[in-house]
């Protein structure tokens, strides 16, 4: 223990009763005390003497001369460090954080070692050995605004008696008790968080689609508590898997979420990180933020969380010191089905070309909530990272380019899962710059939205449509009908496409394989049957209804399908990498995949169209065929089985080249790159992996996916 601060400086008069004295040293939770050396500290002794200076080398200081009574310690000085991410956090725009010497100090010590009773115990042996008063404290004990740190957490004790003291400059301080003529300890609970793993490489990485398909599952539940009508609610958030709990109640607290929304388990992986640094909730303080709080932002749900009313469009917001993080919710039922349907074009303000009208309505009440949070947290060289499932995909392509354009630049990353088309080629060509992975499972119909004629208004009869009304409702001729409108829709896909295929035809997204066919029959069949289908319903009514019951398929959701597959992969491509030398494929998937593409082939070359006496009484009872003269129906019919003829050529051809395709996917080496982006190189990595891997859902994920258990003689790579 040294027997005095670093430049202490006593402002007193020399008594002779001043005979009294007291110490006192902060240690971290290892029961060192270096990460508080320089702490400046005030002292009140009992007749209001003022005795301030800094903590010695191993955060210790010891103040002589004084009259024996109790005496108050604060410490309270601002941050004034050289760090510009915690300096901006004082400074910034909205909701400046009051950030001090010792909360900073905190935030960089690790956890220390616990008994089995979960509590510390090296800085407890070291006050015994130094016969010192032992207490262990918190940040919040030494700040009278506590709404940005943790809740005070009751299992850490023994607790020191707080008070609040008039300061010299008529200001109130949180002080704590000291006895004269003792040596205190105080073991300052480490101000960690735990914060999942994003990477900012532009590279598709198998990470962030596990991660962000679950963000897209997450931005389905309520901040705080589902009500009706919407209100915003203050902290604290009980609701399990609300996003108000996982952030603020679980993360913030350093614990690892598991539920989000009523999805999950999903583990993923995190990295504990220094409180400041963690996916932030702003702070709940409205007598603090009363500036804040006057402009509608009084709790945190008012900050970081949108329900539009009038469109049913929902997202959430957070950001660290690397990334901010913006997701956004798909299709939830009644208005967003039908706006799935107002498939009109409108012009794409924000850029170029023209989008989706009831996607764009649904982006324009995104766009002022997303630009406010920017426009007060957003620094530049943060990398913006948008996600979306379904409708949300769509809203999230919109806005990503919209960033792009006036915020993020090249620092905008995109993940779309099972989403539909957005804009026409004029917007797909101007945001060719951006960054966008789209997914898309092989059994999802939902990515072939919209199409022009499936607008309310919309009467015409496609060549699609003929080929369709003269082949027998199924197969081939379903799926070339399909591509057939597709292809001749005003509406292009954007980003690259990644695609889940089951091992088995009727497989489910947890025994998934992730790869790129390249051919419209395999990469759009789904897509092409849905297009089919609901271009040989003629109402409006039922097509509504075929709609509503293909958003809830388990193959389009973003829990049961896209988090699931998203999972699976991130399992196989990491066995690839550390396992099978960076093979794509097993031999045995390679036999799984080749007689799914074998059988569309098939089916594709069998295709023959039924006579025109067929179609012509197909299309009896069709509206879209009124008036028609027989002339007009021949002409129809010729020139639908024409290109019908034209297209089932050239995908035979393709199919035929999908199978050499696979051969040569199999021959691409999947990297520890492909599995993690930036965070491969991470001296930590594999000890998390190995830590993850343990856990009993991921084993069973293994399984599913047919991956080799873990056992002490998986290899490791540094």
């Amino acid at each position: 223990m040294s027997n005095s601060g670093t430049n202490a400086k006593v402002v007193s008069l020399n008594c002779p009763k001043r005979k009294a004295w007291v110490s006192f040293q902060f240690l971290d939770e290892g029961g060192e005390g270096a990460a508080y050396a320089g702490l400046s500290y005030t002292l009140t002794d009992v007749q209001g003497q003022i005795h301030s200076g800094k903590l010695d080398g191993s955060g210790c200081a010891r103040i002589d001369g004084l009259v024996s009574g109790l005496c108050m310690l604060s410490v309270t000085a601002g941050y004034v460090g050289g760090d510009q991410w915690y300096s901006g956090l004082s400074r910034r725009k909205r909701f400046a954080i009051p950030l001090t010497e010792l909360q900073v100090a905190a935030e960089q010590n690790i956890l220390g070692p616990r008994s089995a009773n979960q509590k510390t115990y090296l800085a407890e042996q070291h006050a015994v050995k130094e016969n010192a008063r032992f207490y262990r404290v918190e940040v919040s004990d030494f700040v009278e605004h506590t709404g940005h740190l943790p809740d005070t957490d009751s299992t850490w004790g023994p607790k020191p008696s707080v008070k609040l003291v008039q300061a010299s400059n008529a200001t109130t301080e949180k002080c704590v008790e000291l006895q004269p003529c003792q040596h205190h300890v105080f073991e300052v609970k480490a101000l960690r968080a735990y914060s999942p793993l994003f990477s900012r490489d532009k590279a598709f990485c198998a990470l962030n689609a596990y991660h962000l398909a679950v963000m897209t599952t997450f931005v389905y539940a309520p901040f705080s508590t589902e009500s009706d009508p919407y209100k915003s609610a203050p902290p604290p958030y009980t609701q399990q898997g609300s996003i108000g709990n996982v952030l603020r109640e679980q993360l913030a607290a350093l614990k690892k979420a598991q539920q989000f929304n009523d999805a999950g388990p999903y583990n993923l992986l995190y990295e504990e990180v220094a409180y400041s640094k963690r996916l932030e909730v702003m702070p709940y303080d409205p007598a603090l933020y009363a500036e804040e709080a006057a402009e509608g932002l009084r709790n945190p749900e008012d900050v970081h969380f949108l329900f539009d009313q009038e469109t049913e469009s929902q997202a959430f917001i957070t950001h660290n010191d690397k990334v901010v993080l913006i997701s956004v919710r798909g299709t939830a039922g009644g208005a967003d089905a039908l706006r799935d349907m107002d498939a009109r074009q409108v012009p794409y303000a924000e850029g170029d070309g023209q989008a989706h009208r009831g996607f764009y309505n649904a982006f324009l009440a995104v766009k002022p909530f997303v630009e406010r949070y920017l426009s007060a947290f957003y620094i530049k060289g943060m990398t913006v990272v948008v996600c979306g499932h379904s409708l949300g995909g769509a809203i999230a392509l919109l806005l990503a380019e919209w960033l792009r354009r006036e915020f993020s630049g090249d620092d905008t990353l995109l993940y779309t899962f099972g989403s539909p088309r957005a804009g026409d080629q004029g917007f797909v060509t101007g945001a060719s710059a951006l960054t966008h992975h789209r997914l898309v499972n092989h059994n999802d119909p939902v990515p072939s939205v919209p199409t022009t004629w499936m607008d309310a208004e919309w009467k015409v009869a496609l060549a699609g449509t003929v080929v369709l009304l003269s082949s027998p409702p199924v197969g081939a001729g379903l799926l070339l009908g399909g591509l057939i409108n597709l292809k001749g829709d005003d509406y292009e896909h954007h980003g690259q496409q990644r695609h889940y295929m089951p091992r088995k035809p009727e497989g489910g997204s947890e025994a998934s394989i992730l790869w790129q066919p390249g051919c419209e029959s395999i990469d759009q069949q789904a897509c092409a049957e849905f297009a089919g289908r609901i271009s040989l319903e003629g109402d409006m009514p039922k097509r509504a209804g075929f709609i509503r019951q293909i958003v809830n398929m388990g193959e389009h959701s973003s829990d049961t399908g896209y988090s699931r597959a998203g999972l699976t992969t991130l399992v196989r491509w990491y066995a690839s990498a550390t396992e099978r030398e960076g093979a794509l494929f097993t031999p045995q998937e390679l036999k799984d995949l080749e007689p799914q593409i074998k059988q569309v082939e098939q089916q594709v070359n069998a295709w023959q169209a039924n006579s025109y006496l067929d179609f012509r009484r197909a299309t009896r009872n069709d509206m879209r065929f009124y008036r028609k003269t027989d002339l007009e129906l021949l002409a129809m019919y010729n020139d639908g089985i024409s290109e019908a003829k034209s297209l089932q050529a050239v995908q035979s051809k393709k199919l035929n080249q999908v199978r050499a395709r696979l051969l040569a996917e199999a021959q691409r080496v999947v990297t520890l790159q492909s599995v993690f982006g930036e965070h491969a190189q991470r001296a930590d990595m594999h000890e998390l992996m190995a830590e993850w891997r343990e856990l009993k859902e991921n084993q069973e994920a293994e399984r599913l996916a047919q991956v080799a258990p873990v056992s002490s003689n998986t290899p490791r790579y540094a």
